[in-house]
Formats: C-alpha cells, sequence, structure tokens
C-alpha cells in the first residue's frame, strides 16, 4: 500500500514539475506568424489598408511580439474573387476581402448596396454594421460555411458625385451620362434622368478623358486614387450612401487553434480597428485628399437636400426585391432590412423615406 501511495505521489510530482517546466513555458510562448493576403493595395496607399495595418500592429503590441505577420497586398497571392478560396482551403490565414465579390458564396454581404440613400456618417455605419452582425446569426453562419470568422469590418467614405460641369439638381443631371458600379447603382441614376454607364475604377479616368461619361459615382478615396479629379472638377457632396465591403476575415480552423487570450486580442483589436477606420484614419485621409483638390482648383458643393429627397422618391424599393431574393434562399431578408434601418434611426438617422415596405 505505502509503496503504491509513494508511486502515486511520485507521477504528481512528475505531473507539476512538467507543467511548469521552462519546456511547457515556452511552448505556450511560442512565435505565431500569420499570413495575410489583401486584395488591396499596401498600408499608406488606401484607407481600408490602414485598417488593416492598424489592427495588425495592435495585435503584434499587445501579444508581446508573440504574433507577426507576413503580408501579400495588393492581390499578389490570389485574384480579389479568390480571395475567399484561399482562405477557405488554409492557403493564408487572413484576408483582407469582399464579400461583394462572392455573392454566390455570401449573398448577405451586399446588403448596404441595396438601400439607396442611407446614413453617410461612418461611425454610425460602422456601429449599426457590428450590431446587426452580432444580432442576427445568419451573418456568422453565411460565413462559418466557408471556413470563415469576421475579425473585423471597414466601412466607405460616403458616395458621391464628381462632375465636369456644376450639378446643383435634378434638372441639371438629365441625360448625363456616369461612370458607376454594381447591381443596383445604375437603376439608382436611371431614376435622376442620369444614363449609367457601368465600369471598374481603373477605367474611369479614360471613360471622362474620351468623354464616354461626364461624371463619376464613387467615394472620394477611390477618386483620387485614379485621379478623375483631374478630368472633372466639380465634386458635389450627393451622400448617396457608406458602403461596409471591406472584411478582416480569419480562417475559422485556425483562429480555433489559438490560444484563448490571443483570440480575444484579435477579435477585440478588430472592433477597435473598426472605430479607428470609420473616424481617426478616414478623417486623416478626407484632410488630405480635400485640401490637394483645393490646392488643384477642384470646386466642392452639396446636393440640395430636397433635390436629394426627390431622388429617393423616384427610385424603386430595391431592398424589396432583394429582401424577397434573400427570403427565397431561406435567408433572413426582410429581418435585415428592417433592422437595419430601425437601428440607424434610433443611432439618429433621418431616412428619406421607408424601404422594404411589403406589398
Amino acid at each position: 500500500m505505502q509503496k503504491m501511495l509513494l508511486k502515486s505521489l511520485s507521477l504528481i510530482i512528475a505531473l507539476i514539475c512538467y507543467l511548469v517546466s521552462p519546456a511547457s513555458v515556452a511552448a505556450d510562448d511560442k512565435p505565431i506568424k500569420l499570413k495575410l493576403a489583401s486584395v488591396s493595395a499596401p498600408s499608406g496607399q488606401v484607407l481600408d489598408s490602414d485598417g488593416v495595418q492598424w489592427w495588425m500592429d495592435r495585435v503584434t503590441e499587445r501579444t508581446k511580439g508573440r504574433v507577426t505577420f507576413e503580408t501579400f497586398w495588393g492581390s499578389s497571392l490570389a485574384a480579389p474573387i479568390a480571395h475567399l478560396d484561399i482562405l477557405q482551403k488554409g492557403m493564408v490565414d487572413i484576408i483582407l476581402g469582399c464579400r461583394i465579390y462572392t455573392p454566390g458564396k455570401t449573398p448577405l454581404g451586399p446588403y448596404h448596396y441595396v438601400i439607396p440613400f442611407g446614413p453617410t456618417d461612418m461611425r454610425m455605419v460602422n456601429k449599426a454594421t457590428r450590431q446587426i452582425y452580432e444580432e442576427i446569426p445568419a451573418f456568422r453562419e453565411e460565413l462559418a460555411k466557408q471556413n470563415a470568422l469576421l475579425i473585423a469590418n471597414f466601412v466607405t467614405m460616403p458616395y458621391d458625385v464628381i462632375s465636369k460641369a456644376p450639378v446643383s439638381s435634378l434638372a441639371d443631371m438629365k441625360g448625363r451620362k456616369i461612370g458607376l458600379i454594381g447591381q443596383y447603382f445604375g437603376r439608382w441614376a436611371k431614376a435622376a434622368g442620369l444614363v449609367p454607364v457601368v465600369a471598374p475604377m481603373s477605367e474611369r479616368y479614360n471613360l471622362l478623358q474620351s468623354g464616354v461619361t461626364e461624371m463619376d459615382f464613387h467615394p472620394i478615396t477611390h477618386m483620387n486614387a485614379f485621379k478623375v479629379q483631374e478630368l472633372a472638377r466639380n465634386y458635389i457632396k450627393v451622400e448617396a450612401m457608406v458602403g461596409a465591403p471591406w472584411d478582416l476575415l480569419f480562417n475559422l480552423e485556425k483562429f480555433k487553434s489559438l490560444p484563448p487570450d490571443i483570440q480575444k486580442i484579435m477579435l477585440d483589436a478588430g472592433k477597435e480597428a473598426e472605430i479607428a477606420m470609420a473616424s481617426e484614419l478616414s478623417g486623416k485621409w478626407r484632410d488630405k485628399i480635400l485640401n490637394s483638390w483645393k490646392a488643384q482648383g477642384v470646386t466642392f458643393s452639396e446636393f440640395p437636400a430636397e433635390e436629394r429627397a426627390k431622388w429617393a422618391a423616384l427610385v424603386e424599393d430595391i431592398p424589396s426585391e432583394w429582401a424577397l431574393e434573400m427570403e427565397q434562399k431561406g435567408l433572413p431578408g426582410w429581418q435585415i432590412m428592417n433592422r437595419y434601418q430601425e437601428i440607424t434611426t434610433e443611432l439618429g438617422y433621418k431616412w428619406p423615406r421607408k424601404w422594404a415596405v411589403k406589398k
């Protein structure tokens, strides 16, 4: 009996020694190097990448250097549309991607782009987007099916108009050709009497230069990146919407394999990065661009509120169409459309009209 007790005591002591041994502690502190691929150019060149860099810096700092990153910017590892695939397959650990590029796999992703004339306060849109994401499980389930977990979602600057000629009313817009992207913006444009020309931002300068278009519709950051202000000198603050297309996504299996303290640091820093992007980082970009444009002779004006309201009234209820389409896929389309309007109203936004009205 005494021998058995001594043997058991010896095993317990050995286990304790192992758990507190330098080798065990070293295993817990083992460096973690993660591979991140981005659809966007490096930090310092585009706003969304600044948000990613902000997050990486905080994670490395808060983990005391345990976590570092190997970055592949500018779609250098895969085409933008393929970033979700390389994340899902574990070829990279993290991506800055865009769910708008993969509507078949992430149909809920582009819901902001369905709703015309929504809020343009970036901080409000960020807060509402985070809240609705956490309230409605379908968003997380959609990503989990792709072996992905959301770390941060980054908003755009407001969508405005730049034009060769001054514009201050719907009458001024009638018959003018405008460059834009997407499935829905063209319908907004037609409602205002504009002639939509769908083309990627990389082609907009040539379209303006050749006279194919006279106006352009995008956030100021994108306009500046492709220098369209050199050809169209009138910037009109239309405030059509703020999107939330940029997703910092983590491979779900890889994330689950990380120590709990690292997971928490990453998730907390992700939420903070969203806020920093919507306020501090975007503010710096806005000031930088506006000062540069003023020096280049660009004029600035605001589209009258009454004309904006008229425009909103002319657009078809596209959110209803989207809600029905999602419901047919077994997804909560009506809930998302209505909840987003409810949350932003609670945050202080006054919608020009009610969208997603059931008939």
